[in-house]
């Protein structure tokens, strides 16, 4: 097994929750008032898309 393909669905997955968790907004980082969970979420999500997509090119 190609181990992009692990990490992108690894990412893909985690990213997912945080995404859910951020635009669900209830919780917030004490110092901020930004979204983290969904900013984190969002780049995850995109860097394991990205990781998915070169393990099925191959």
């Amino acid at each position: 097994m190609d181990l992009r393909k692990a990490i992108g669905y690894f990412f893909l997955l985690l990213g997912a929750a945080l995404l859910a968790a951020g635009i669900s907004g209830g919780y917030s980082a004490p110092l901020t008032q930004a979204p983290v969970n969904l900013y984190s979420g969002a780049a995850m999500a995109m860097f394991g898309g990205v990781m998915a997509a070169l393990a099925a090119r191959r």
